[in-house]
């Protein structure tokens, strides 16, 4: 009776002093952003900088050993400028191969092409794991293997040791504007989910990203807002391009105190060049409006 009596005390310090399992995380590269819960990915290769030129996350402590024991693998994802493109946005899942470290990549967007997202709109990307769908890109392991289907993919590579996990946005240089910028929310996988959305405002009294562009839409005006952020002809690529610009602010409180300083601007160069352009076209006008607001930014 007292052994077993010694036994049960001696179980009970081991499981007080065993060290308990780490809790999953994630780390943002490149020139990613965190603001209300939701990450932004930003891909600008027009820019002087580097840093920007890929943006994602990585992901550790998700409990996954080898490619088949990745059992959830899903995202919401919203591309507010300019698509999805050049497999980007994609997860990208690193083994270990007797050759070296390789990458599986398996990619966001509709099926086949992966492209032609709705911008801002969320996009859920539903259970990735088990797809039939030829999203899964093992071509670094085997070559002619980038359209397989996870079936595929797990007959291959299943055994092989996981070294990694990332979120990745870097198809910048696909686009005429030279920038693509995505939203993510709700990344789960296996047991673990990243960057859920704030239930209430942050504390900083900001704004995230979105919220701030949502705002300056709303109190600029679409015309004034257009001409400021926009980039193509009609300026429909403004929000994205507005999303991108806020999101390599310092933090919230930084984009509040920018969406009122264009908002007041945007007041200014709206009246300014109204007294100027009654003689002008209205796209010699819209012009006018645009180097008004650009001195701002």
């Amino acid at each position: 009776m007292r052994r077993l009596f010694v036994i049960a005390i001696v179980t009970a310090f081991a499981a007080m002093v065993a060290p308990a399992a780490f809790a999953a995380t994630a780390t943002p590269f490149g020139g990613a952003t965190v603001s209300g819960g939701i990450l932004t990915l930003v891909s600008n290769t027009g820019d002087a900088g580097t840093t920007n030129d890929a943006s994602g996350a990585t992901f550790s402590g998700t409990g996954v050993t080898t490619f088949s024991s990745l059992t959830a693998l899903s995202a919401e994802f919203n591309v507010t400028d300019d698509d999805c493109k050049a497999g980007s946005p994609r997860f990208q899942v690193r083994v270990q191969t007797p050759t070296g470290e390789k990458n599986v990549f398996v990619y966001l967007g509709p099926a086949p092409s992966f492209t032609g997202c709705t911008p801002n709109t969320w996009i859920v990307s539903g259970h990735l794991i088990g797809s039939t769908d030829g999203r899964f890109d093992t071509s670094q392991i085997q070559a002619g293997t980038q359209v397989s289907t996870y079936a595929q993919a797990l007959a291959l590579v299943g055994s092989l040791p996981v070294t990694s996990i990332s979120l990745v946005v870097d198809s910048g240089w696909a686009f005429a504007d030279t920038e693509q910028t995505v939203l993510l929310r709700n990344v789960k996988i296996n047991t673990s989910t990243f960057y859920v959305p704030e239930t209430t405002p942050p504390t900083t009294g900001g704004m995230n990203p979105a919220q701030a562009c949502k705002k300056l839409r709303t109190d600029m005006g679409l015309n004034a807002f257009r001409a400021a952020f926009g980039t193509n002809i009609n300026g429909a690529n403004a929000f994205g391009k507005c999303v991108s610009a806020m999101a390599r602010m310092k933090n919230d409180a930084a984009r509040t105190t920018a969406v009122a300083k264009l908002d007041q601007a945007a007041d200014h160069c709206t009246n300014t060049v109204k007294s100027k352009s009654k003689n002008k076209s209205k796209q010699k006008a819209q012009l006018a409006l645009r180097i008004c607001l650009k001195k701002t930014l």
